[in-house]
């Protein structure tokens, strides 16, 4: 919807888009919030509010942003206990990813933000590979690193089933607070914002690159935006040459980064491509 509409922000720090098919402008709903700053994407628009904190607004869309949180419980068998958490110093952890190699416990998963919601609680997965499990959804294997299976034998040692929970972004059609650089954000307000990166080469077609400004000349750069996750990440400090001030920044469809510093020099950034998404 945005690749055919135009943002703006009027001297009053409300929020208005036109559409360029019917040539008509039409204002965001209030919700109690002014602007100084709006840019758009294709998925989603980045706005610095009267407050000087960052906001995004997600229009509505066919398919919800819903995204899958998984883990591992894993058991072993002994003859004193037969299957229990009683795991070997060598095994994996209790509750882990599908190789092990990290621990998952379950109430280590945390909404990303006030955006999210849990669309219910941890259940378990009662099929692998689309064979039915036994009730409690354990499948069965001779040690970890080998293929598990949803038959018992006599000679299954480790046991494992998957325990999954749907999460999904909830701040829908209405504008959502990102999380400020620092605790307080009066510490580092933003003063500009810059949205772009969407037609980049190579890049996948939901790459986004958000580049910012703060009162003090930093460059920021928010990091790990994609379709399941339109709000990244974290910020990144994206250095600038020595004794440079930046105090506006634009991104353009391809990734190009350009500022301006407080004496009125232009600035390019380098190096912005798939690989590098914010240059070197």
């Amino acid at each position: 919807m945005q690749c055919n509409h135009l943002w703006s922000v009027d001297n009053c720090g409300t929020v208005h888009s036109l559409d360029i098919k019917s040539k008509q402008w039409s204002q965001l709903s209030y919700q109690r919030l002014e602007f100084k700053r709006v840019s758009s994407s294709p998925q989603s628009i980045w706005a610095i509010g009267g407050d000087h904190q960052i906001y995004i607004y997600v229009p509505s869309n066919d398919i919800p942003i819903r995204v899958c949180d998984l883990t591992y419980e894993n058991q072993r068998w002994n003859p004193l206990n037969q299957f229990s958490s009683s795991l070997l110093p060598t095994d994996r952890p209790q509750f882990s990813c599908a190789d092990g190699s990290l621990a998952l416990p379950k109430e280590g998963f945390v909404l990303p933000s006030k955006g999210w919601s849990y669309e219910s609680d941890w259940y378990i997965e009662t099929n692998i590979e689309g064979e039915p499990l036994e009730p409690e959804g354990w499948s069965y294997a001779i040690d970890f690193p080998m293929k598990f299976s949803s038959e018992k034998h006599w000679s299954s040692l480790v046991r494992r089933r998957r325990w999954l929970r749907f999460r999904r972004y909830v701040c829908i059609n209405e504008w959502a607070l990102v999380e400020s650089i620092h605790g307080d954000f009066v510490t580092e307000p933003f003063i500009d914002i810059s949205t772009g990166g969407y037609e980049m080469s190579g890049s996948d077609n939901d790459m986004l690159a958000v580049w910012a400004v703060t009162v003090i000349g930093r460059v920021i750069y928010r990091k790990g935006i994609d379709k399941y996750s339109p709000e990244g990440v974290s910020w990144v400090n994206v250095k600038v040459p020595v004794g440079w001030e930046v105090n506006q920044i634009s991104c353009g469809p391809t990734g190009l980064v350009w500022a301006v510093a407080w004496d009125g020099s232009a600035l390019v950034r380098s190096g912005v491509n798939r690989d590098t998404i914010y240059g070197n």
